[in-house]
């Protein structure tokens, strides 16, 4: 069989977890050859954890000096290195798979998305919680047409409290200067990602960003949008790492039916009648002859490792050319752009349109910078 030979940028927590996965076999297909890691610490790590036949790379250029050694690049080392490490992977011709978010703007996520268009080589983003069962099962529901036309959306994300000692973990964490962001660039990225794959990008959106409500910084730890659509449908996005008490509720509402996803828990209930031709027809005042069915489903919870092997294991395959991506590269700039759009709507106190302008965002992302400072 052949073996797909990988280098893994970066070696921090998630870095470790995938040179794990790969040399203990989880991730048919691939080898893991090399790691570029700049600290001593870290080739410490690599000696002992890994053994003596993984190359260490001192630096990204050293990498890239030798890149008859490998086939395709892991990159998850910070995200402010992430528009370098990808674009450089991808015009020497090799495949990527790059650790959310898509660089620190919009800007910089549609560089790494046209580098990649004039590659021609597989690219790719960890949006591992696409591979979770419960979004699938949503998303063939959206797909299929059984909800009909889709009319609202609502989703309430309170699963990522977090404390004080953790902001004040990085000097970088939680800033403008450091992160270039917050909570939207960090974990909201997995939250905008789903958003997007199941409903597609809005027209326009508009924010509220009570930033710092939680915490002593200038960036944002909870956000309230409201996205409007082309066919007229509408969007609220809710989420905070201010409060602590779990929630996850999705709500779909189309003309055939309803789907609320709360937690693992799938309730569809399923309209007899489209609502657009009951409303027309029926010589009823209300829902009197609008009957429905009621269906619940319960998806497994994914454990915290599946997904991450799942979609190393899909990378590998789609470089084999044996089976399509579950997340495409270029696909981090919607979900860049949505937390973009968030903060400039914020920043402005309006509506912004999209596509967004990336050169504005670039320049109040600036005056944000100098502000904090």
């Amino acid at each position: 069989m052949k073996q797909v030979k990988v280098v893994l940028v970066g070696i921090g927590a998630i870095g470790r977890k995938y040179a794990g996965f790969i040399s203990n076999g989880l991730v048919p297909g691939m080898e893991l050859v090399g790691i570029c890691a700049r600290s001593r610490e870290s080739h410490q790590w690599i000696r002992e954890n890994l053994g003596g036949q993984i190359k260490i790379y001192g630096t990204i250029d050293e990498m890239f000096a030798k890149t008859e050694e490998f086939d395709a690049v892991i990159v998850a080392s910070p995200h402010t290195s992430h528009l370098e490490y990808t674009t450089r992977a991808l015009a020497e011709g090799k495949h990527v798979l790059c650790d959310k978010p898509a660089g620190i703007s919009v800007k910089e996520a549609r560089l790494m998305g046209a580098a990649a268009h004039e590659a021609q080589t597989v690219y790719s983003m960890m949006f591992h919680r696409r591979s979770y069962p419960k979004y699938m099962a949503l998303k063939e529901l959206i797909v299929s047409g059984c909800l009909g036309e889709l009319k609202r959306v609502t989703a309430k994300d309170v699963t990522s409290f977090r404390t004080q000692y953790y902001h004040k973990s990085c000097s970088w964490r939680s800033s403008w200067n450091g992160e270039n962001g917050g909570m939207l660039i960090n974990q909201g990225q997995h939250s905008l990602d789903i958003w997007q794959w199941l409903f597609g990008m809005p027209k326009s959106i508009y924010a509220y960003i009570p930033f710092g409500k939680y915490n002593d910084f200038t960036v944002d730890d909870e956000a309230s949008m409201i996205m409007e659509y082309e066919n007229g449908m509408t969007g609220s996005f809710f989420m905070t790492t201010g409060e602590p008490t779990g929630e996850d509720v999705l709500e779909v509402v189309g003309t055939k039916g309803r789907a609320v996803l709360t937690g693992a828990r799938l309730e569809v209930c399923s309209y007899h009648a489209d609502m657009n031709d009951y409303a027309k027809n029926a010589k009823v005042t209300s829902i009197q002859e609008l009957h429905s069915t009621l269906e619940t489903s319960e998806y497994e919870e994914m454990d915290e490792e599946k997904p991450y092997i799942l979609m190393l294991r899909n990378f590998t395959q789609a470089v084999l050319g044996k089976e399509s991506l579950i997340a495409q590269g270029c696909e981090g700039e919607r979900a860049m752009e949505l937390a973009n759009a968030a903060y400039l709507s914020a920043w402005k106190g309006q509506k912004v349109t999209l596509p967004l302008d990336a050169e504005e965002y670039e320049r109040y992302l600036d005056q944000a910078k100098r502000i904090e400072k």
